[in-house]
C-alpha cells in the first residue's frame, strides 16, 4: 500500500504473524491497521475481529504505544471439521512522537474495529494567528 502521507508521527509495521515472541501461548497476530491524521489528532483503527472489549490491554509508556488482546473464547459447543480462518491473539506496537498528548488518549471498539484517538498536544495543532493593523 502507498504511503497516504509525508507525516512520520506514528509509524506502522506491515501485517504478518509475530514470530518472534514465544512467551505467550498460541498464535499471536499483527492486526491490520490504518492510521488517519485529523488537523487535531491521529486516529489508528485496528482490526481485531473476535477480541472481547474487555480484553484489550493499551498502553503508553515511554512514546511507546502496545495494543494487546487475547484471542477470543472458543465456542464449547463445536468442533472445526475444516477451518481457513486462524484465531489468536494480537500484539502490535507503535513510536509515537512528542507531539501526541498522552492523558488525552482515548479508545472504542466496535464491530471488531479497535479505535483509538490520539489527540496532538496543543502546541503541536495548527493555529490561525491574527494580524491586527499597526
Amino acid at each position: 500500500m502507498p504511503e497516504l502521507s509525508e507525516s512520520r508521527e506514528i509509524e506502522a509495521r506491515e501485517k504478518a504473524e509475530v514470530t518472534t515472541e514465544n512467551t505467550r501461548p498460541g498464535l499471536v497476530f499483527r492486526p491490520d491497521v490504518d492510521i488517519l491524521e485529523r488537523p487535531d489528532a491521529y486516529v489508528i483503527m485496528a482490526d481485531m475481529p473476535g477480541v472481547d472489549v474487555d480484553g484489550v490491554d493499551i498502553n503508553l509508556d515511554k512514546g511507546v504505544l502496545t495494543l494487546d488482546a487475547p484471542p477470543g473464547p472458543e465456542p464449547e459447543d463445536l468442533r472445526p471439521l475444516y477451518a481457513e480462518y486462524r484465531t489468536g491473539g494480537y500484539h502490535r506496537e507503535f513510536r509515537i512522537s512528542e507531539d501526541i498528548d498522552p492523558t488525552q488518549v482515548s479508545a472504542t471498539m466496535k464491530n471488531g474495529v479497535l479505535e483509538l484517538l490520539l489527540p496532538k498536544s496543543a502546541e503541536s495543532r495548527p493555529r490561525r494567528i491574527a494580524v491586527s493593523a499597526g
